[in-house]
């Protein structure tokens, strides 16, 4: 199972950076911490649409003290819930990064699962210099590309940031993509690990088919990643709650 394909072992912050796959590794998360027993928190440094979060007990709250107070007591109830400042129109909006913090050390039980970064349904991205925005108490950064991208052309359809994912893997709009520009993005010092804290992990999603798996195996091979601080891979098939592992790589 994807839990275990992470190592997850006790609860702590994570935060999923990337694109591609992002929700789907929280909705999993969530779900699975839920069934064991943890409390659960999803929340976010950025915007999500409310859609993605709207099973959960939500806590809208724009002051930092009222909204720890209501997340410790939607966490009594046993599901797993969510905090965000407020909903605008289809979205909701984040929370700072040291409110995230300030749960952390109120619920230290609780399993906070933190979206950092955006990607406009993009398939690969590069960070601006302002994102992501990983809380201080983070334990784990996971950072998602997905799959998909491999053969097709460097675009805005495809690619989130698209001049700064240009600059990393040094291509041009219209190039193709290939397994060594996710590993690229991956490793750079400003590709989607910039700013992670705790331990580092690498998940390809949309391992659909053996092309995907064999790009996903040659970018586990890439020997930068681990020089990059990157403990592990994980290769991963389907979307929200059944997104599940098929390959995993320790580095």
């Amino acid at each position: 199972m994807l839990w275990d394909a992470l190592g997850v072992s006790q609860p702590g912050v994570t935060a999923c950076v990337g694109a591609g796959g992002k929700t789907s590794l929280i909705q999993s998360l969530a779900t699975r911490a839920s069934i064991r027993g943890w409390p659960v928190l999803v929340t976010a440094t950025t915007k999500m649409f409310y859609r993605q979060v709207a099973g959960y007990e939500l806590v809208l709250a724009d002051d930092a003290a009222v909204g720890v107070a209501q997340v410790v007591k939607a966490l009594q109830t046993g599901k797993p819930a969510a905090w965000f400042a407020r909903q605008d129109g289809e979205k909701v909006i984040g929370v700072p990064s040291g409110w995230v913090d300030s749960v952390a050390a109120s619920a230290p039980n609780t399993y906070i699962l933190v979206e950092a970064d955006g990607a406009r349904r993009s398939l690969i991205k590069a960070p601006a210099e302002q994102e992501p925005v990983i809380p201080d108490r983070t334990t784990t950064t996971v950072g998602v590309l997905n799959l998909g991208a491999v053969g097709q052309p460097l675009s805005e359809a495809n690619t989130h940031r698209l001049d700064l994912v240009s600059d990393i893997i040094n291509k041009q709009v219209g190039e193709t993509l290939e397994w060594l520009d996710l590993a690229r993005l991956a490793a750079h010092r400003q590709g989607i690990f910039q700013y992670a804290q705790g331990t580092r992990i690498l998940l390809l999603s949309g391992a659909e088919g053996p092309a995907a798996r064999v790009a996903a195996e040659k970018i586990s091979g890439y020997s930068t990643l681990a020089r990059a601080g990157v403990a592990r891979v994980i290769v991963t098939e389907g979307y929200g709650c059944a997104m599940q592992p098929c390959e995993v790589y320790k580095l």
